[in-house]
Order: structure tokens, then sequence, then C-alpha cells
């Protein structure tokens, strides 16, 4: 199998589908088409993985190319993890990223031990801002405490 990594320009026309698909089926949210495609193409880095020439990883962040990057939506493909594609996408990811200082991810809980094999630590003081039905997903997401 091959794997393929495209990035930012390189990017050629992109299957919103099937992103959006890879998105929920890895255990993030499930995303409408036209906020997806927004979200991606407003972030300074934006990766897909393409195994024998279809889309199975996917990955975006946003910078001040100074100090601080926000990696969101790394994701691969159920049916691809565990092939070493998540650890090539990190690998290109930290390359681009380190350089510009700390890098900061809501990892899904049941991948924060992938996480750390890239250096990653948990934070004790990371807070977030939410309302209404993204609040209630984070909390029954396992991502912040059981809601009062």
């Amino acid at each position: 199998m091959s794997f393929k990594i495209y990035s930012n320009d390189s990017i050629g026309s992109v299957d919103w589908q099937r992103l959006a698909d890879i998105l929920e089926l890895s255990g993030l949210n499930k995303r409408d088409l036209q906020s997806l495609q927004r979200g991606f193409e407003h972030s300074q880095f934006r990766y897909l993985g393409y195994c024998d020439g279809k889309l199975i990883a996917t990955a975006r962040a946003i910078s001040d190319l100074t100090s601080a990057s926000y990696l969101s939506d790394v994701a691969i493909h159920p049916d691809y993890q565990g092939r070493g594609f998540g650890k090539l996408l990190m690998q290109r990811i930290m390359q681009d990223l380190a350089p510009f200082g700390k890098v900061i991810i809501y990892a899904v809980p049941d991948k924060i031990e992938f996480y750390k094999r890239f250096s990653f630590h948990p934070l004790l003081t990371a807070m977030t801002y939410a309302e209404g039905d993204a609040l209630t997903r984070l909390s029954s997401n396992g991502y912040i405490p059981p809601l009062a």
C-alpha cells in the first residue's frame, strides 16, 4: 500500500462527503459539508492522506507562526487505523508545526496515548468555552467533566 500526504497548495479537489465521513467514523463530531469546507479552507495548514489513491486521513491547524499552533481534526479512517498511517501523518504535521513552538490539540479521549508518542502532554489548566449542544457533546464525549 502506498500512502501519500498532500498539504496546503498541493491539495486538489476534495471529496467533502468522504472527509466528513472519516471525521465522524473516527469519533469526531458529525459536520455539515459547508462548515467543514469553510473550516478546512481557512486553516493555514491542511493535510489529506491517500492510500492507493483513496482519501483515508486528514488534519488541519492554525498558527500564529511564532509561538503557538492549534491542531484539529486529525483522523484516520477506522479501516486504516493501526497500519502506521497516523504515525506518518503526525510526523509530517510536527515537522511543519514544531518550529512554531507549542502545539495544542483536543484529543479524542481514547487517543491520548497515541499523541503522547509525539511528546504531547495533558494540560492541567486548559479551558474551553461552549454553549448548548456543543457543551453537552463535550461533556458526553469525555472532553470535559460531567455537567452539573
